[in-house]
């Protein structure tokens, strides 16, 4: 099964892998972090089709030896749902890691980041909770052309609702980051739990 921990800057995906990594599973799982097959100049929506689909093919890989993935990264719902391999997995499921424009505004400022970038990542962080609970709203953000064969058939019907548009969503704003990852931990124990 692939367990997708998603989210846009700031919502405390790092901070949730690094807990993660010291938890006692009781089954095979592998933690990866979406950015670490390198992330080139200039990457674009149709660069990140392609590495959505090799972390799918990836996870897909250690399915077979019975390994579980948790892939934390900025990767919308529609685009792990579209890519060419998702469907032949066992299973996956999204937990959308949330927090509000001024909680994300705080937390990029204090890392650093550039004040006239943070309008973006705000913009984005709001379309990504939007098109969460929503596979229609403004699908064109990621419906771009790539060489990836995304398959957007698959959700492009789906109303808001729909048993395979689902998603959790945590929002972190007034949760400390240990919080978080405990809630994160929990959910990730409740999809491995036989049903």
């Amino acid at each position: 099964m692939l367990f997708s921990v998603t989210g846009a800057s700031a919502a405390g995906k790092s901070t949730v892998l690094a807990h993660l990594e010291h938890v006692a599973w009781g089954v095979p799982i592998r933690l990866v972090e979406f950015d670490s097959v390198g992330v080139p100049a200039g990457a674009d929506t149709a660069w990140r089709h392609g590495a959505v689909e090799r972390w799918v093919a990836d996870a897909l890989q250690h399915e077979k030896r019975g390994v579980h993935t948790v892939l934390c990264g900025q990767v919308p719902m529609g685009e792990l749902l579209a890519a060419p391999s998702a469907d032949r997995l066992t299973g996956i499921a999204v937990c959308l890691l949330h927090c509000s424009p001024e909680e994300r505004t705080s937390r990029l400022l204090s890392r650093g980041e550039h004040p006239d970038a943070i309008v973006h990542h705000n913009r984005f962080g709001e379309w990504f909770l939007a098109h969460t609970l929503d596979p229609r709203h403004a699908p064109e953000v990621i419906t771009v052309r790539s060489e990836t064969s995304m398959q957007w058939p698959r959700w492009r019907d789906l109303e808001a609702g729909d048993p395979a548009w689902k998603a959790e969503i945590i929002d972190t704003d007034a949760m400390s980051p240990r919080e978080v990852a405990l809630a994160v931990e929990a959910w990730i124990r409740q999809g491995l739990a036989p049903a």
